[in-house]
């Protein structure tokens, strides 16, 4: 164990009062250093009267410096010469801040518009008066210290004072360049218009300017909504089967319009207005998968393929560049659930086909393998399958039924993550919002005549729209908050088939159109997201332009895609009997 150094060390006495025995090295050193009293022969020295000393650097400056463990035997006590050179430092902070000295021209410098309260102090009443005399107009004093004034700012004083101020018919010169009286009241809650003698210049400051709309012209109208009452085109579609369950219209990412009449399908492009037959169930009823009537037609995401589903449970693809037949889906040969109508098809973003058959049967089919059938979902639904829709991203899928029921599957399952029978009807419509993927409108058939929106995500209902007629089918505008319904069969007497545009959240109606003579049986949004192709059993195909884009995106997306200037739809032998669409009305 190492020893304790000796305790007694001796200590110079600071006043000559000899050695002081301390016990450590850190001990408390105020003790030791005790400031000296009147009656030591060293005053300017002494720790003590260090404060508040002139002698330490002219501007009574504190002793502020530390004491080490080299500097604990110090040597007698020092003179006011030493202490200037700060030879003696001690370990800790004073109890009292540093003040820095204050300079000779900071003591003495005067204000340039305030005299200097230290001369006025000292010159007593004769400062005062001197205030009282200096009445000079026009001229700014130096008040301060003559002595201690800076160069500059007497220079400034001198320049400012030679300028000279002319002070008279300045009210007269204010008053003629306002145009006004000097007795008017500038500031008042009530100023007069401008008059018109003031010009237009004056008046256009007033002037409201209009807010730039993002809506082309045609689609403002007071304040509301202007959709056109007439339809950019019209064609015929004769034998058009009158049935709610099937889905005979589908418009492709590549402009081409497919509707099914009876037992043909027609392609018109949107593009050249031109329209060709794609094939014909009876002329090729000897084939595997011909014959019968078509009740589904669906394109795929890119626009090459089309689907069409027979009543006979087949499903055909065909290519429509080459107007090729590639596959042809049959159904089991021991019959079945599947050997029924094929009421509605639709393909998935990423490529998978689903098929909706009349027994409540949902197949899934992956076309790429042999054996294509990849998921069934037995009894999707206890009455035909009318409505199916995929979502965007390919992971849910919806469907409705003659049941009454909307149920939402996801692919990983064959169990469906939502199941609703808040509809009274069957639940053809189905459309997924393009804004909010978990929001899914769905609407029912004659006897409910609601639309219905659903949060997918917790499985809840969000909204309610109550409206007069059958619910056919549903269309998201990409471009607005809005939602297209298209009706069928009317609770009112004497109401034709209508398209209603509705905005969301707020479920107002936006307008209304008259659409058909007879209820609309289907429609599809054309690839640019304005116009809304409806067909009814009336035999005419419309094209209503609904949806028209605001001007920046126009601009932004350059020409897009349109309608074509061609004769319009043709096929067969351009008679209606044959089974054609007569092109005796194309235009309108």
């Amino acid at each position: 164990m190492p020893m304790t150094p000796p305790r007694n060390k001796l200590l110079s006495g600071l006043g000559g009062g000899g050695p002081v025995a301390v016990d450590s090295p850190l001990a408390d050193l105020s003790s030791n250093l005790r400031p000296y009293n009147a009656s030591s022969p060293h005053k300017g020295g002494a720790v003590g009267g260090l404060k508040g000393s002139s002698k330490l650097g002219g501007g009574g400056a504190r002793l502020n410096s530390t004491l080490s463990r080299k500097d604990l035997v110090l040597p007698t006590a020092p003179n006011s010469s030493e202490l200037h050179h700060g030879c003696i430092k001690q370990d800790w902070q004073g109890s009292e801040k540093f003040v820095r000295p204050k300079s000779s021209a900071s003591i003495s410098r005067g204000d340039r518009y305030i005299p200097n309260r230290e001369s006025s102090r000292s010159s007593g009443s004769s400062g005062q008066q001197h205030l009282l005399e200096d009445t000079t107009v026009g001229s700014i004093s130096n008040h301060g210290n003559g002595e201690n004034s800076d160069s500059n700012i007497a220079a400034n004083i001198a320049a400012a004072n030679s300028t000279s101020i002319e002070m008279e018919g300045l009210a007269q010169d204010l008053e003629e360049a306002c145009n006004i009286e000097t007795g008017q009241r500038i500031l008042s809650f009530s100023a007069a218009p401008p008059t018109s003698s003031a010009g237009p210049d004056v008046r256009s400051r007033y002037a409201v300017t209009k807010p730039k709309s993002n809506l082309p012209s045609s689609l403002l109208s007071s304040g509301k909504r202007k959709i056109p009452t007439n339809p950019e085109r019209t064609l015929d579609a004769p034998n058009m089967i009158d049935d709610f369950y099937y889905n005979l219209l589908d418009w492709s990412s590549g402009n081409n319009l497919a509707v099914a009449l009876t037992n043909n399908l027609y392609l018109w492009n949107g593009n050249t207005g031109e329209a060709t037959c794609l094939l014909d169930t009876y002329s090729q009823s000897e084939r595997i998968g011909g014959g019968g009537i078509i009740t589904g037609v669906s394109w795929d995401k890119d626009g090459n393929y089309v689907s069409v589903g027979l009543e006979g449970g087949f499903v055909q693809i065909w290519d429509v560049e080459t107007q090729q037949r590639l596959r042809v889906l049959k159904p089991s040969s021991e019959g079945g659930a599947d050997n029924v109508t094929v009421n509605s098809v639709t393909w998935a973003p990423d490529g998978t086909l689903n098929a909706g058959f009349q027994s409540g049967l949902i197949r899934e089919y992956d076309v790429r393998e042999r054996d294509a059938t990849v998921r069934n979902l037995e009894k999707a639904h206890s009455g035909p399958v009318c409505g199916l829709q995929w979502r965007s991203d390919s992971a849910l899928l919806a469907s409705g039924g003659n049941d009454n029921v909307v149920k939402v599957w996801d692919r990983r399952t064959c169990v469906p993550k939502m199941r609703k029978e808040n509809h009274q009807a069957a639940v053809k419509a189905l459309a997924w919002c393009p804004h909010n993927n978990s929001i899914l409108a769905t609407g029912g058939g004659t006897s409910d005549r609601k639309i219905h929106f659903w949060n997918t995500t917790q499985n809840t209902r969000t909204q309610t729209i109550e409206t007069e007629s059958q619910i056919t089918s549903l269309h998201w505008a990409p471009h607005y908050r809005e939602i297209a319904s298209t009706h069928g069969i009317s609770s009112t007497e004497g109401t034709k088939g209508m398209i209603n545009v509705w905005s969301h959240p707020s479920c107002t109606k936006v307008y209304e159109i008259e659409a058909h003579e007879k209820r609309v049986l289907h429609a599809s949004l054309s690839p640019d997201g304005e116009i809304l192709a409806s067909v009814s059993d009336d035999e005419e195909l419309k094209l209503w332009k609904i949806f028209e884009k605001p001007i920046e995106i126009s601009k932004a997306g350059g020409k897009g895609q349109g309608l074509g200037t061609g004769s319009g739809m043709v096929g067969g032998s351009g008679s209606k009997g044959a089974g054609g669409i007569s092109t005796s009305r194309t235009l309108r």
